[in-house]
């Protein structure tokens, strides 16, 4: 009589092997950087959505950020009643919203479920501070939140700046691994802005991050116990000098066709402020490098204590 296999049996005599060959070839991949891949979901990252999503979180980042990492509601142990204030403000805040947003469009109250699912998951019940581990992972959380709204708009003002604080600042993740890395995304921001050829915006924030490469190469340099050199210092002012010009004739083209005018007053403010502070620090350069031409030269401290002597700007 002849035997024949069960069929479980046989299935796993074709499943086995090809199991095999699938990890087989998945090792190949993952050693060959095949798998890596930067995920952009229908293109969303750059274009006018992700634009949007990029200040649309600027509310939710802020919200982790005090809530998850400053931990500011309630401290109990220290005594601080400055978390029950603020407390009350948010749940004053939120009833406001929900007021002013009842009865109103199905997109309004979509932005006000949303508005409460934010809250609901950030606000802090515990009046215990985090632990260690717990820490961590909300520090995590909010780097993943601030790259994801940096790779959204890479030059939208606020999105850089946040990310670049987050890597440079010691007690949430400065690193000499993320230093390096705000470096890199320093130097992508301004590659960025130099494509722009309508958005004045996007010169600010290549000033922006042309300014913090010349910080963190003055930093660098005073962990080293050396001094950054007038050609050093030429190149930075040199970069900025570019940037904020581009700036201006954008801002100026803006003007004449109307442009300007079609923003907000909040908007137009906001932007004015931006580049007074950026036009204000780069007339530092020029002092400087006087200064550091002279027979006695100040230290290293002095160059950038006089940058951001902003009371003299």
């Amino acid at each position: 009589m002849k035997r024949t296999l069960p069929p479980s049996v046989a299935a796993l005599l074709f499943i086995l092997p090809g199991l095999g060959l699938a990890a087989l070839g998945l090792s190949s991949l993952k050693e060959s950087q095949n798998l890596h891949t930067d995920l952009n979901p229908l293109a969303i990252q750059k274009s006018a959505y992700g634009k949007l999503l990029a200040r649309l979180s600027e509310t939710t980042i802020d919200r982790v950020w005090h809530l998850g990492v400053e931990q500011i509601v309630p401290h109990i142990i220290s005594g601080d009643d400055h978390g029950e204030e603020h407390e009350a403000t948010e749940m004053a805040s939120a009833k406001e919203e929900t007021a002013k947003m009842s009865r109103k469009a199905p997109v309004e109250e979509a932005k006000l479920w949303l508005n409460g699912m934010r809250y609901v998951k950030y606000h802090r019940t515990n009046p215990y501070s985090l632990n260690t581990g717990h820490l961590a992972t909300v520090k995590k959380e909010l780097e993943q939140m601030l790259l994801n709204s940096y790779k959204m708009d890479p030059l939208h003002y606020g999105a850089y700046n946040s990310y670049h604080l987050f890597l440079t600042t010691h007690s949430y993740g400065g690193t000499a691994e993320t230093m390096a890395k705000a470096r890199l995304v320093a130097k992508l921001t301004i590659q960025e802005a130099l494509k722009e050829t309508e958005d004045p915006e996007a010169y600010l924030t290549g000033a922006a991050a042309a300014l913090n490469l010349f910080f963190m190469d003055s930093n660098r340099h005073h962990a080293n116990g050396t001094y950054m050199s007038i050609e050093e210092i030429r190149s930075h002012r040199d970069r900025i000098d570019h940037l904020i010009t581009r700036f201006e004739t954008l801002q100026d083209a803006t003007m004449d066709n109307g442009i300007w005018e079609n923003l907000s007053i909040d908007r137009q403010m906001e932007i004015t402020e931006r580049s007074r502070f950026a036009k204000r620090s780069f007339k530092q350069f020029d002092a400087m490098i006087a200064r550091l031409a002279a027979p006695s030269r100040g230290t290293i401290e002095e160059e950038v204590a006089e940058l951001l002597d902003l009371d003299s700007l």
